[in-house]
């Protein structure tokens, strides 16, 4: 009889704990007594080989090479009758004994490389046919070492020296790639101090060899050292020594770059700008083009070797005032980056600033190369900076600010151009026209009705350059009349209201610019003689008032009203006599008192005439 299917619970159940992970066990756990024997033994076989050939000479290192042989057939047998501690032990036994007769040197073996290398090529062999002991590719690593020490006494100084520093430093990055995690790891901090002697004088050599093959021999071999780091930073045995993700590959980078700029060095007209411009295109190219797991690996190197390319160059031509190489270099360096806005749209952000930058420094570096007037550069700075205007409706907001202040930085440079040549015509043209083109902005930021503070700077800066434009002229027509410098700040102070002249409050909006614009004409009328400056300021006051009662804008119909009293009442004040003016003021602050007083009574004021004594 089965018993009937148990229900399920109505809830989740009790919470099952998690397994506690298995505690790693100590090291005397993990030790067994035949490991103890085997590794007490190998100390005493090396020990007694290093101590005996100085005690009993050449036969002594003879019977060491013979205990080496002895003890790598001891480690064959082993791995036959697979007894792998005592395999690894008998190996480390021969490896030591083996490299100890290499490394000291004397007789039978000599001081050269080649007993070293011959050795080298044992142990690897060993390593092929015994692939278990650890220590036949580590000794084989020593070996090869040893052999580039003896062998750095052997080759002048340069390029062969050089070539053999990053020759073992590839072999040992190499080596790092393709042995297990204890050897990769002890492969790589061994290599360390090659690559760093190796990388040091490559760059050296690159940069001081006249011959131009020796020269990029040297480069061609620092840039394949660097490449080489790329691989192992993917090597998850050795993560843990090399820092963070992007360091060792700006680290490559950064080698790479030095090296070919370094080759690029040669002081003709082609090669720094050729150098930069293949910083610009490496950085560009791979911001473009690259995906993926490629995209984290190879874009900070791609990056750091471009920056460092274009430093390398425009310092260098800097240094050697060669404003023209200077400024093909910064035009060269536009190239790209514009290509890379036009391609990729997610990259405008960054790549829009980057090519108005050079293109801008270019304009600037060429007037004094000679290869542009002054005029011409602003009339380029000028149209860099209604480019990047245009650029930027396709950005959100947060990512325009870099394309704002390039802008920004064009435009005044423009200006500061024109101002330091005394053009101020052209000054006043370009204030003009900078002045047009952020109101455009600003009509642009309007239309999204997104209200943010970049919409409100720019129609301010918009009437401040038309306003700037307009005094400009007026100073160079040399006028007085007040109109020519009271009615442009009214302008730029009613451009500057943007959107609100049509929706806003009218007294912020519009009451600033009518009162500039009003108030010195009003005076200049009054005061100043002739007819027909007070009827076109009565003329424009009633314009003012019937086009601010038609479109309901209280401001413009209280200005015009105001300004036609006080001009009519100024007028009649100027035409009458004085005595008659007096009992006008007097008359006028009486209303005015007693108005005043019979709103707001104090004492004497709220009683009858009878009643006063």
């Amino acid at each position: 009889m089965t018993s009937a299917p148990v229900p399920p619970l109505p809830y989740a159940g009790p919470p099952v704990p998690a397994p506690e992970p298995a505690a790693l066990r100590s090291l005397d756990a993990r030790i067994r007594p035949p490991q103890v024997l085997l590794t007490v033994g190998v100390v005493l076989l090396v020990a007694v080989a290093l101590a005996g050939p100085s005690l009993a000479g050449d036969a002594a290192r003879i019977g060491v090479l013979l205990a080496a042989l002895v003890a790598g057939c001891a480690s064959a047998w082993a791995a036959r009758a697979r007894l792998h501690d005592t395999e690894e032990a008998c190996a480390a036994a021969a490896a030591a004994l083996a490299l100890t007769c290499v490394a000291v040197g004397d007789a039978p073996l000599g001081t050269g490389p080649l007993p070293a290398l011959v050795l080298a090529g044992i142990l690897v062999s060993l390593r092929v046919l015994l692939p278990a002991p650890l220590s036949w590719p580590l000794a084989a690593w020593g070996a090869l070492q040893v052999a580039a020490l003896r062998s750095l006494a052997l080759v002048p100084d340069g390029v062969p020296r050089t070539a053999l520093l990053l020759t073992v430093a590839l072999t040992g990055l190499g080596t790092v790639l393709v042995t297990r995690r204890t050897l990769a790891r002890i492969a790589l901090l061994t290599t360390v101090p090659w690559l760093v002697a190796g990388v040091v004088g490559g760059l050296l050599t690159a940069a001081a060899t006249a011959d131009g093959p020796a020269r990029w021999l040297s480069a061609g071999l620092t840039v394949a050292a660097a490449a080489a780091l790329l691989p192992v930073r993917l090597d998850p045995a050795v993560d843990s020594l090399l820092g963070p993700p992007r360091l060792v590959p700006v680290l490559a980078g950064t080698v790479a770059g030095g090296a070919v700029g370094a080759a690029l060095s040669t002081g003709d007209p082609v090669s720094l700008p050729l150098a930069g411009w293949l910083g610009v295109l490496l950085a560009s190219t791979a911001a473009a083009v690259l995906t993926g797991w490629r995209r984290g690996l190879l874009l900070p190197a791609a990056s750091a070797a471009g920056i460092t390319l274009v430093v390398l160059a425009v310092a260098q031509l800097v240094a050697a005032t060669r404003w023209p190489a200077l400024v093909l270099l910064l035009v060269l360096t536009a190239l790209p980056a514009a290509g890379v806005a036009a391609v990729r749209p997610d990259e405008r952000p960054d790549a829009v600033p980057a090519a108005g930058g050079c293109l801008a420094a270019a304009a600037l570096l060429s007037v004094p190369a000679g290869l542009l007037s002054p005029g011409a550069a602003a009339a380029v700075l000028t149209g860099l900076f209604a480019l990047t205007l245009a650029a930027r409706p396709g950005m959100a907001a947060d990512l325009r600010g870099p394309s704002g202040t390039v802008g920004a930085v064009c435009a005044g440079a423009a200006l500061a151009v024109l101002a330091i040549d005394a053009a101020w015509a052209q000054l006043a043209l370009h204030l003009a026209v900078q002045g047009a083109l952020s109101c455009g902005w600003g009509a642009v930021l309007a239309g999204r009705r997104d209200d943010s503070p970049e919409e409100a700077a720019a129609w301010r800066t918009g009437g401040a350059e038309l306003g700037a434009a307009g005094w400009t002229m007026a100073a160079l027509a040399g006028t007085t009349v007040v109109e020519a410098w009271s009615l442009p700040a009214a302008a730029a102070l009613l451009v500057a209201a943007g959107p609100r002249l049509l929706d806003g409050p009218s007294w912020p909006a519009w009451g600033p610019g009518l009162v500039v614009a009003a108030v010195p004409s009003t005076v200049a009328a009054v005061l100043l003689p002739g007819a027909l400056r007070p009827v076109l300021v009565l003329l424009a006051a009633a314009a003012a008032m019937a086009l601010g009662a038609r479109t309901a804008v209280r401001a413009a119909l209280l200005t015009g009203a105001a300004t036609a009293v006080v001009l009519t009442a100024g007028l009649v004040v100027e035409a009458l006599p004085l005595p008659l003016v007096a009992a006008l003021v007097v008359g006028t602050g009486l209303l005015v008192l007693g108005a005043r007083r019979e709103l707001r009574p104090v004492a004497g004021f709220g009683e009858r005439l009878a009643e006063m004594r």
